[in-house]
Formats: C-alpha cells, sequence, structure tokens
C-alpha cells in the first residue's frame, strides 16, 4: 500500500499523472469521433504534455528566491539539472519520432504549429507575469483540450464533423478550467509565498469558489441533459464528462490539498473506460 502511495506521489510530482489523463483525453475524443489513431500518436502526445509541464515547472522553479513553498517546485528545484537532461532527451526523441514516423505525418504540421504558439503564449505569460495571470487558467485550458482533440480532428478533416463533436469539446475545456480554478484555490498561500499570481490576484477565495460550484454544476446540468437527448452511441461520453464534473464538485468540497490535486488529476483516466465497450 504504501508503494502504491509512493507511486501516485512522485507521479503526480512528475506530471505523469497529467500525462496519462491527457492520453486519456484523446482516447475520448478518438472514440467520439469513430477513428483509430496509431500508437506513436498517444507518444508523442504523452511526450509533448510532460515537455510542456516539465519546462513551465522548471521555469517556475528557477525564478523562486530561496526554498520553493510547494513540494513540487521544491522537487524541480533539487532535481533541476536530471530533470533539465530528461526535458532535453525526451524533446529530442519526441521530434524524432515525429520526424520518422510514416504514420504522423496527418499531423505533424498541425502539431508542430500548436507547439510554438503553445510555448509562444508561455513566454508571453512568463515575461508580462501579472499583467495577464488571469488568463493562464482559462489558456492553458484551450491549450490542453487543442491538443488531446488535434489528432482525431485532423483524422476526419476535412470530412464532416457529428455535432456532439463540438458539445463535448466545450464540456472538456470546462473541465480543465474547473480542474485548474480548483488547484488555483488550492495553492493561494504556497503561490503567493514564491511570488506567482493566478485568478486570485483579481477576486477573492470566495468569489472563486462560487464561480467553480457554479461551473462545475451547471456543466453537470448540461451533460445530464445530454444523456438524455443524445443518440445512444454518444450517452457514455456524456456519462464520463458528467461523472468527472461531479466528482470535481464532491473533492473540492474536502479542500485537501494533497488528495483532492492527486485524485483530481488521476480522475482524468476515466475515459480509459471506453476500451470496455
Amino acid at each position: 500500500m504504501d508503494t502504491l502511495k509512493s507511486i501516485g506521489h512522485y507521479s503526480n510530482l512528475l506530471s505523469l499523472d497529467v500525462v496519462f489523463g491527457a492520453m486519456a483525453g484523446m482516447l475520448f475524443f478518438t472514440d467520439v469521433l469513430d477513428v483509430v489513431l496509431p500508437f506513436e500518436t498517444y507518444l508523442i502526445l504523452g511526450m509533448a504534455v510532460w515537455s510542456v509541464y516539465t519546462l513551465d515547472h522548471l521555469w517556475d522553479a528557477k525564478r523562486i528566491v530561496g526554498k520553493a513553498s510547494s513540494e513540487r517546485h521544491r522537487f524541480h528545484q533539487q532535481n533541476f539539472w536530471i530533470l533539465s537532461w530528461a526535458l532535453v532527451i525526451n524533446i529530442v526523441l519526441g521530434l524524432s519520432t515525429a520526424l520518422i514516423s510514416p504514420n504522423l505525418g496527418f499531423i505533424l504540421i498541425p502539431g508542430l504549429f500548436l507547439g510554438f504558439m503553445m510555448l509562444l503564449w508561455m513566454g508571453i505569460l512568463h515575461f508580462f507575469g501579472p499583467k495577464f495571470s488571469w488568463l493562464k487558467e482559462a489558456s492553458t485550458s484551450v491549450f490542453y483540450v487543442l491538443g488531446i482533440s488535434l489528432a482525431p480532428f485532423f483524422k476526419v478533416f476535412p470530412s464532416e464533423f457529428p455535432f456532439p463533436f463540438y458539445v463535448f469539446l466545450v464540456g472538456y475545456f470546462m473541465l480543465a478550467l474547473v480542474n485548474l480554478l480548483i488547484l488555483s484555490y488550492l495553492d493561494e498561500k504556497e503561490d503567493k509565498s514564491d511570488g506567482f499570481n493566478s485568478i486570485l490576484a483579481y477576486i477573492s477565495k470566495d468569489q472563486l469558489e462560487k464561480i467553480i460550484m457554479v461551473l462545475a454544476l451547471l456543466m453537470a446540468i448540461v451533460m445530464a441533459l445530454l444523456l438524455i437527448l443524445l443518440p445512444s452511441y454518444f450517452k457514455i461520453h456524456a456519462t464520463i464528462l458528467l461523472l468527472l464534473f461531479l466528482y470535481h464538485m464532491l473533492e473540492f468540497q474536502k479542500k485537501d490539498q494533497t488528495q483532492t490535486r492527486q485524485k483530481l488529476e488521476a480522475s482524468f483516466l476515466l475515459p480509459l473506460l471506453l476500451l470496455l465497450f
């Protein structure tokens, strides 16, 4: 039991739970569009997500003066050079795989363009700091959803897309946003101590709590309605998002910083249930 907890703990520190959650998200949209993606697509997505999150954490860890308040940033401070070299190797291997694999031609240019735009935006956020901090959660949610849906989208493009695809795209964006807002709420003290800004630089914690609950409840209601109205094929997808919104609401009420973070990140693995259907 202790070994499993340790694995889960370090998986969270290294953002591996986010990586597998993103891969599960890609599976979600692959199933919505009823397409099959090559294994390399999931591999490249995982490598890209890990690179982005690790680069962001290393960047933050380098900016902090003294010992970081959060365990995640302390971990990246203590292992800065090991993680930096791992990041470089991961990027080289990822780009090499993307360029060499004959199965990834359909996503190569869109993927590189999205990656460039994401890095550019990360640079803008870090450069301007407080001025754009209120956009961090929303913009991260946009890039996250674009990343997990890009390959399924271009596997179908330019053919017509079913209407539920767009609905679930918005739903997944809202789920990612609620998740990030909850994490900003939980990390308020550590962010302030380390000199980071979030949406809490503009609104109070009480206001943020209300926003989180309203958004999650509203989207849960929307997904419940879709569960009734959508054709049978898409009911499983609406159910997954409904459960995820409800679970976020439930865990948010506990406000246990470490446990809530780990559980919410792990909850993004729920779309793996689609492998059973």
